[in-house]
């Protein structure tokens, strides 16, 4: 393929630095998930400790004071990790390039650049293919006139040989580019259309099987019609 392809540097910039935001905020979130794990632990620890010394009729005054104290501390760094993933988030909402920023430099510089090389390479091969069918039909239109008369003259022979006793049947007398084979159709009008055919059944899939890609448009040798 001739159709040189661009990479959209700011998509993939902007998807890097959001991958990094994400890890960034993770980790703030992570160590919130941390903080609070570890106080619902030391929940759970203090309600156990109560209840065994209630059953056992145990005192655990002292054990139970310092895991209320360390309750208390663990809420703290939990009411830290809250504010700091919260900040956090906020402050990395959008990074130095925005969701805007990578649309609008797609619409505006990105397409514009592609279409400028793409164009003439689609329009030259467009142009060409709509030439050359039309100088086919124009050789069929000059076949038929510069062989015409002649056909219908040995035609016209053959008829008065079978009419004559000289030959037993009139002899089927072609056209000699009339009944041309091409694009497996006979006749250069034929095989314009086969051309048509096959051009809209690949836009749908189907490839012929003698297709050959055209990288460039070849140089053409042009003549006054």
């Amino acid at each position: 393929m001739t159709i040189k392809t661009h990479e959209f540097k700011l998509l993939q910039d902007y998807k890097e630095e959001g991958a990094e935001r994400v890890a960034k905020r993770s980790q703030y979130q992570a160590e919130l998930e941390s903080a609070r794990a570890r106080l619902s632990e030391l929940q759970t620890q203090y309600e156990y400790t109560f209840t065994e010394s209630i059953k056992h009729g145990t005192d655990a005054t002292a054990q139970l004071a310092k895991i209320d104290d360390d309750i208390v501390l663990q809420k703290d760094v939990v009411a830290r990790r809250e504010r700091d993933a919260r900040l956090a988030h906020a402050a990395m909402s959008e990074g130095k390039i925005s969701s805007v920023d990578v649309v609008n430099e797609y619409v505006d510089v990105f397409v514009p650049k592609v279409r400028a090389e793409y164009e003439p390479i689609v329009d030259a091969k467009l142009k060409m293919a709509r030439d050359l069918l039309i100088s086919c039909i124009i050789d069929h239109r000059e076949g038929e006139g510069a062989y015409g008369y002649l056909r219908e003259e040995i035609a016209e022979i053959s008829r008065a040989n079978r009419s004559q006793g000289k030959t037993r049947e009139i002899l089927l007398v072609n056209h000699p580019t009339g009944t041309a084979k091409v694009m497996r159709s006979q006749g250069a009008v034929s095989g314009v259309r086969e051309v048509i055919s096959q051009v809209s059944r690949f836009t749908h899939g189907h490839k012929p099987n003698d297709f050959e890609y055209i990288a460039e448009v070849p140089t053409k040798t042009k003549g006054a019609k």
